[in-house]
């Protein structure tokens, strides 16, 4: 189990990583590998994941004079981008040490080639440690680029559990299906009383995890829907941002 949404709200919706307990029913086989992987994923320095289904962010220049404003909702709340909203990219570099998060960075970056109505957007940067988030508005050049927020982790839109990796074992597990270079494990489980259904793809080559797709059902306001998540290894190991606090 990897990074699945943990809050369905209509505001500025929260992801967190995934596995409230580290637990597994189902196929034997298939939570046995799926462990070993788990395990030699989190081994790595660092791990990408991008998604261009996730979000949509407001199209709101604005949001400079008051970071407080921004928002952006989770997809599958509404069937198409609301006013003044637009589709995004959400980039997120996880750093690992010994298997655990050490800090992560999201990056949700309008995603102005395919939305017609991106005109004002700003993209927005969240750099999450164990015990707070900040938040940088990415506007101008890069060498501008400053925190314009800091919340504490209770509060943090991407809070991540402290003393986890990436990847945790958890939920109903099905038989392996093999596709080519690819092991792919189908898990079900409830995230915050949503029926949640995983596909994680098991690369063959490099026994890493590099492709997980969510579908959730529909839920209250929730609409049904899928998100696609593509993770990578970064060829070189990242380093936190490092921008100076915004002043007014």
């Amino acid at each position: 189990m990897s990074v699945v949404m943990a809050s369905m709200m209509v505001a500025a919706s929260m992801a967190t990583v995934a596995g409230a307990s580290p637990s597994a029913t189902g196929n034997a086989s298939a939570i046995a590998l799926y462990a070993k992987a788990v395990k030699a994923t989190n081994a790595l320095p660092a791990l990408r994941d991008t998604s261009t289904d996730t979000y949509f962010l407001q199209d709101n220049i604005h949001t400079l004079s008051n970071p407080a404003t921004f928002a952006f909702v989770l997809r599958a709340a509404v069937p198409k981008a609301p006013g003044g909203f637009v589709g995004v990219k959400t980039v997120t570099t996880f750093r690992l040490t010994g298997g655990i998060i050490k800090w992560m960075n999201t990056l949700v970056l309008p995603d102005c080639g395919t939305s017609n109505a991106c005109k004002d957007a700003v993209g927005l940067e969240f750099y999450d440690t164990p015990t707070e988030e900040k938040v940088a508005l990415l506007t101008g050049s890069a060498s501008k680029y400053c925190w314009a927020q800091t919340q504490t982790h209770s509060l943090a839109s991407f809070a991540f559990t402290p003393n986890t990796g990436v990847w945790l074992v958890n939920g109903k597990y099905s038989p392996i299906v093999k596709i080519g270079e690819q092991t792919l494990f189908k898990s079900t489980y409830s995230d915050n009383g949503v029926p949640m259904t995983e596909t994680d793809s098991l690369s063959n080559a490099t026994h890493h995890f590099d492709k997980s797709t969510y579908h959730y059902a529909a839920t209250g306001q929730i609409l049904a829907d899928t998100i696609t998540v593509i993770e990578t290894d970064p060829t070189t190991v990242p380093t936190a941002p490092n921008f100076p606090a915004c002043t007014s």
